[in-house]
């Protein structure tokens, strides 16, 4: 009698804990009732087929929870909330390996996985099932009440949800929402591009030429900041790394505003290669390697071919993941090359999470010198990305920077004094490169950024820019003897930057580039961060409608 009444209060409870977040707290209603219709088609389904309201409940009530905390574990990572798109990411094989490497989130979600099972064993039993026809039939009327709740709430409040992008409105709302929005259309902005084109006839753009046309290293830096955007204790003494100096050899540098934090590198990638801000594709954002990069006209690798390139990317990570080969070869990729092609020691499908920045960088430089010429005598085109700097970050890391009791965060003294670490090993190979590249005869161009931060738990920052945790930095050098250094604001978007190694190089651009080019210069480097609106989305009304960049 006693377990009875224990695992009944238990299962009470647990109800109790699932209607709150039914009913989360919001300014509208339309969430509430997504959240309901959901909590009633899942109810009335699981009661159709066990009869048992209170299995029905409880199971309804935990995925609910579980839900909620896989959002949670997104925002902890990401900081950005869970979509339906998500689901892509988390389910496709190839990412496994990937999700493995978060193995803490791994364990959690194993753990939620069996409190599910308890539930219902434990619902299952406290119960005999309902007798009777007539309950069954109140099921299919739940389920049937419960699906047009939300298609009607969906298709009165869907805009409503859009412009509440990129938070949304609770979990539930958000998964339904997007999960509606299945069939593809492109970005929408503004009403007219005549504000954007008026202006751009402010600006003239370098005229490009075809006579010299250098070798360009792109290289996306995995997890890096400059670690002066944190807000450190007055006695604590950074190394002075050269990643982040600015000398002679620089032709543009300045901090860079990204769209993920914590992880997310293909949404990095997607920006840079395609000259597009992932947060215009609202829900969609975090799978634009799945769903949005065959619809797009533009890319750097094209612009790069149309040039007269070869084009390479080198990868540590597997050609599958994140769907990663697809959306290289569809944006115009020659070859795809993995570091076990070249010698180094693992399986083709591993990712290479261990693997140096001198390694890598000593690759790129077997692509320029040696690969290069069995494949192709054109002028290449090389993207490639570390890993070494990829966390997780270890808590029990020494404290090398006396950080114990100075900061509010007593996980961060370890994992920054392991991201020190990390950074600081990857630092001479940039050196090293960019030395390279001084010296080397051939006309090169090298242009190295950081994709995102590091998630330390550090929230605290010293930095003048409006949302620091979105900010890396990135530097361009070269040995061109050709034209000048180009002149950056105080922020530059990561969007930008295709279209600044194009100008820097003096190729020729296709009007989508031409544009990007010239809105980089109306707003000295700032997109979303402009601070004149209506330029943005005039510009965006062009890209979009006019120029058709993602409406293939």
């Amino acid at each position: 009698m006693k377990k009875k009444i224990i695992s009944r209060i238990y299962l009470g409870l647990l109800l109790i804990a699932s209607l709150i977040i039914v009913f989360e707290k919001s300014g509208d209603i339309y969430p509430a009732l997504v959240s309901v219709g959901v909590f009633g088609a899942i109810f009335g389904l699981a009661f159709f087929v066990s009869a048992r309201w209170l299995f029905s409940a409880a199971l309804t009530g935990t995925l609910f929870i579980i839900l909620k905390f896989l959002n949670q574990i997104k925002v902890h990572y990401y900081k950005e909330q869970l979509f339906f798109s998500d689901l892509n990411l988390m389910l496709d094989p190839s990412n496994q390996e990937t999700l493995r490497h978060y193995w803490l989130a791994g364990l959690a979600v194993v753990a939620m996985f069996i409190w599910l099972i308890f539930n219902m064993i434990l619902s299952w039993k406290a119960l005999p099932p309902a007798r009777g026809i007539k309950w069954r039939l109140a099921s299919i009327i739940l389920i049937a009440v419960g699906i047009w709740d939300i298609n009607l709430t969906v298709n009165a409040y869907y805009t409503q949800w859009q412009d509440e992008l990129p938070k949304g409105r609770g979990t539930v709302t958000n998964m339904v929402m997007s999960a509606s929005d299945a069939q593809y259309q492109p970005p929408k902005f503004g009403s007219s591009a005549d504000y954007f084109l008026q202006q751009a006839k402010k600006v003239t753009l370098p005229e490009t030429q075809s006579a010299v046309k250098p070798d360009v290293v792109v290289l996306l830096q995995e997890s890096t900041v400059n670690p002066h955007i944190y807000q450190l204790p007055t006695h604590v003494q950074l190394p002075d790394l050269y990643m982040f100096q600015r000398d002679a050899g620089i032709s543009a540098q300045s901090p860079l505003r990204v769209q993920t934090f914590g992880g997310g590198t293909w949404l990095s990638e997607f920006s840079i290669l395609t000259g597009l801000n992932t947060d215009d594709f609202g829900s969609r954002k975090n799978a634009v390697f799945y769903f949005v990069v065959d619809h797009l006209k533009n890319s750097l690798f094209h612009a790069m071919k149309d040039n007269g390139y070869y084009t390479v990317v080198l990868t540590p990570f597997n050609k599958s993941a994140y769907h990663a080969g697809h959306a290289y070869k569809t944006l115009g990729i020659d070859r795809i090359i993995q570091p076990q092609e070249l010698g180094y020691p693992a399986g083709m499908e591993e990712n290479l999470w261990k693997i140096s920045t001198q390694d890598m960088l000593s690759y790129v430089k077997t692509i320029l010198e040696k690969e290069r010429a069995k494949e192709t005598d054109k002028p290449i085109f090389i993207f490639s990305l570390t890993m070494y700097e990829h966390g997780p970050y270890e808590e029990s890391h020494h404290d090398d920077y006396g950080l114990a009791g100075n900061i509010d965060s007593a996980t961060a003294v370890g994992k920054f004094s392991h991201y020190m670490e990390k950074i600081t090993a990857s630092d001479p190979a940039i050196k090293d490169f960019s030395d390279f590249v001084a010296h080397r005869d051939k006309p090169t161009v090298f242009l190295y950024f950081g994709d995102h931060q590091p998630n330390i738990n550090f929230d605290r920052y010293h930095s003048p820019l409006p949302d620091p945790a979105h900010v890396t930095q990135f530097t361009l050098r070269d040995n061109l003897q050709q034209g000048a250094p180009i002149t950056t604001g105080k922020l530059t978007d990561i969007s930008f930057l295709g279209g600044m190694v194009l100008e820097r190089a003096r190729l020729s651009a296709p009007a989508f580039y031409q544009a990007n080019m010239l809105m980089r210069h109306l707003c000295d480097g700032a997109l979303n961060d402009c601070q004149d609106n209506a330029l943005v989305e005039s510009y965006k009304h062009y890209i979009y409608q006019q120029l058709e960049a993602a409406g293939k």
